[in-house]
């Protein structure tokens, strides 16, 4: 393809001549130089003046004029201190206390002595003369600014100020990196990076940390290096009791998103194995919580029959056990029960389940790593479920968004009651499938003391011979209901050409 474009026609430019750019430059065309331009006339001559040596600034300085100092003056000034100092010993600490005395009143002359000294102590300024830096004391802090930069000053002229530096951020609730930035000193220094060291030896202090402490703390976290970032995470990990997730969960969230085990680009394997064990006892206690939490909803809020109720307080109670094992969590509601529950879990991701016809009940399924539990809190089934995790049950019972009761159970899987003493077989049941209780466990949350002792290789005390029989009536009902809602599932899969048993 050929383009033709058309040619531009321009004026011819105008021929400039050397002797009427001189005229311009207001010069004489018999001259060979241009002559110095001149100062017009509306210009008061007084106002010209030469520059003042550091004799006659330092003067004014001695005797209280430092009104008669201009700002390019006290810049000079601080430059050539030193050097004067030498020139002037008898006079050096005398004159430079004079100096801080002025920067009490001098806001312009404060804040530049300051980030000069902190640049001293970082070594990369050494102009400041020593008299200056030695006289320092001399200031007194007036306003709580002022009082917070002296103290960050006084810290960072000691050897290792990073410790102390890291209790003043805590303190304020700043970053090592936002404190020094608030008050308007350098924070590109060595001593703000290495301060990013000690957050979580500072935070481990604290016994009850409130909300801006956490806030606090997630904001270092995202200002530090990668490798200090990891440090910190291991050290916070293995030194702060898992229990901070209850009143904390946000801090557990963040970790969990950033280290967690299953999720994309995680920092999971760079984290010690100590660590690693810490984590899934945060994000089991994290997903516990919601749990339970959804177990009191329910008891508070919907009208239920007390065996329904006790059944529920007891699952509560028998997974308590097994808190440390939660890796994920999902819970699914009746439309019946968003209505009631729906505000009370506004900042968590809940799924409905799809209207099948069957009796409304909760459900929550539980990751535990190589097995999925689901859990049916009411009805006649009310039963738990487990599944071999693979790609494909995985699929369905965390990302489906057709899930119903019918369809739950359509899904197959091992079955387990809630019937009379259902918490020793369902240990047994567990401990089968390598699903034991939380590390360090003797006793079980939820039983009585005679039947609550727990021996890793033998489980829980067995029940009486009265007790068995007794379940084993109750288990025949239990059993034939089972069996109804299974055929009735299947046919209602069949019926919608749904998937069918895993």
């Amino acid at each position: 393809m050929n383009f033709h474009f058309s040619q531009l026609n321009l004026p011819p430019l105008t021929q400039v001549r050397c002797e009427e750019l001189i005229k311009l430059a207001g010069n004489n065309i018999n001259n060979n130089f241009p002559q110095p331009l001149q100062i017009p006339s509306c210009i008061t001559q007084s106002f010209i003046t030469q520059p003042r040596s550091i004799d006659e600034i330092i003067s004014d300085i001695q005797h209280g004029q430092i009104d008669q100092i201009t700002l390019l003056e006290w810049i000079y000034c601080l430059y050539l201190k030193q050097k004067w100092d030498l020139q002037n010993p008898e006079q050096a600490e005398n004159t430079s206390e004079a100096i801080w005395q002025a920067a009490n009143d001098n806001a312009w002359l404060k804040h530049r002595l300051f980030w000069d000294l902190i640049l001293n102590y970082n070594e990369e300024n050494q102009t400041l003369a020593s008299s200056l830096i030695n006289s320092f004391s001399i200031f007194i802090p007036k306003t709580n600014s002022e009082k917070v930069s002296v103290q960050i000053i006084d810290v960072l002229s000691k050897p290792f100020p990073a410790p102390e530096l890291a209790k003043i951020s805590w303190q304020n609730l700043l970053t090592p990196r936002q404190l020094l930035n608030n008050y308007q000193l350098p924070d590109k220094i060595d001593a703000v990076k290495e301060a990013f060291n000690y957050v979580a030896i500072q935070f481990t202090k604290a016994k009850n940390p409130s909300k801006q402490q956490i806030e606090w703390l997630l904001n270092c976290l995202k200002q530090m290096s990668s490798e200090q970032e990891l440090k910190t995470v291991d050290y916070l990990l293995i030194n702060t009791s898992p229990e901070i997730t209850h009143s904390h969960p946000e801090l557990a969230t963040w970790i969990s998103q950033n280290y967690g085990s299953g999720v994309i680009n995680s920092r999971w394997n760079e984290l010690s194995s100590t660590a690693k064990n810490a984590l899934k006892k945060w994000i089991g206690a994290v997903n516990y919580r919601d749990f339970q939490k959804l177990v009191d909803v329910i008891l508070k809020k919907l009208y239920l029959q007390e065996y329904e109720a006790k059944r529920l307080r007891n699952r509560k109670e028998f997974w308590a056990n097994y808190s440390d094992r939660f890796e994920r969590i999902r819970i699914l509601l009746p439309q019946s029960s968003v209505k009631v529950l729906g505000n009370n879990f506004a900042d968590q991701d809940i799924s409905i389940l799809v209207e099948d016809g069957s009796s409304p009940t909760e459900v929550c399924i539980f990751d535990f790593g190589e097995w999925f539990i689901v859990e049916f809190f009411r009805g006649n089934g009310s039963e738990t479920r487990l599944f071999k995790n693979d790609s494909i049950v995985e699929k369905k019972l965390f990302h489906s968004h057709e899930l119903s009761v019918k369809r739950l159970r359509c899904l197959g899987g091992e079955i387990h009651d809630h019937e009379f003493i259902w918490q020793y077989y369902c240990e047994q049941w567990l401990r089968k499938n390598n699903i034991r209780p939380n590390q360090g466990t003797h006793y079980f949350i939820g039983l009585p003391d005679r039947y609550s002792k727990y021996h890793s290789q033998t489980g829980l005390p067995e029940p009486s011979f009265e007790n068995k029989q007794k379940r084993s009536y109750k288990l025949e009902y239990w059993q034939r209901e089972i069996n109804r809602l299974e055929q009735e599932a299947k046919r209602f899969c069949q019926d919608n050409q749904i998937f069918q048993s895993v």
